[in-house]
């Protein structure tokens, strides 16, 4: 069993009948992604908050083996990590996506798991990428040509710089870019091909506990259109943020991202 880095934040004045929150990052980065504002912020919020890294990402093991993981395994590692939350505590355990979190978390739910509230964050849709693909190929070719990048052998860094308009609104500090250039890793290239869609992980929406739906509407990868269809599958109203991109737990807007979860998670809590 591999051993796998789970972040946590406890707050220092805990909200009554507050659900633990457990968050899934994206591809090529790790928990530490949603270290430095939604944690602190959620637990500030009076919330328990864990974040976990998927085997090969962050501070898990499997790194030398990313290359064999699929997104059966990542879903694999939220299950584990779930049960040991849920053992620790009575309290309820609400479990956040963003991105290729968003598919792991989706996945997990179409296998069973149980949550007292599940939140999808720029997540990809239940029918997969392959729609998005084809409209980053027209809009963004650049960028698509990385992304390919990632089911090559021996080639899965991204370049920055490419990266950098495509994830993140354009005033985010170059500091803060450096810093999160300097983390980024490669993908898993199976993981890669089976979120075009080809491999169903989309539970029914009558499976589905209470759900939050958010994007940002300068959001290059999962574009607008592609969020409010995933509300609508799961019968819901996204919510929508200008000026926000991709990477939002860590864009110059993220306080905009955090906060309608943040809201989310108290209406949960009353």
């Amino acid at each position: 069993m591999l051993p796998l880095e789970t972040l946590v934040r406890r707050p220092s004045r805990p909200l009554a009948n507050a659900p633990r929150v457990l968050l899934v990052h994206g591809i090529c980065v790790g928990a530490w992604v949603w270290q430095e504002h939604f944690m602190p912020y959620l637990a500030d919020a009076g919330f328990e908050v864990h974040a976990l890294s998927l085997r090969g990402h962050g501070g898990s093991a499997g790194r030398e083996r990313l290359n064999d993981w699929r997104l059966a395994d990542y879903t694999a590692d939220l299950r584990r990590t779930a049960t040991a939350i849920a053992a620790g505590s009575d309290a309820p355990l609400v479990v956040v996506g963003h991105s290729l979190g968003g598919a792991v978390v989706q996945d997990w739910l179409r296998g069973g798991g149980h949550a007292a509230g599940v939140a999808l964050m720029a997540s990809v849709p239940p029918w997969g990428l392959a729609y998005s693909a084809w409209q980053m190929w027209i809009n963004s070719p650049d960028l698509f040509k990385q992304l390919a990048r990632l089911g090559m052998p021996g080639d899965q860094l991204l370049d920055p710089a490419i990266l950098r308009p495509h994830l993140f609104s354009n005033d985010l500090p170059d500091a803060d870019y450096a810093r999160f250039a300097s983390r980024v890793q490669g993908e898993s290239r199976h993981v890669g091909v089976e979120l075009q869609g080809w491999r169903p992980f989309a539970p029914m929406p009558w499976q589905v506990p209470p759900m939050f739906v958010l994007g940002g509407l300068d959001d290059r990868f999962i574009r607008p259109d592609a969020v409010q269809g995933t509300a609508g599958y799961y019968g819901g109203v996204p919510t929508m943020v200008p000026r926000l991109a991709h990477a939002l737990m860590l864009d110059p807007r993220w306080e905009d991202a955090a906060r309608p979860l943040r809201d989310w998670l108290l209406r949960l809590a009353a």
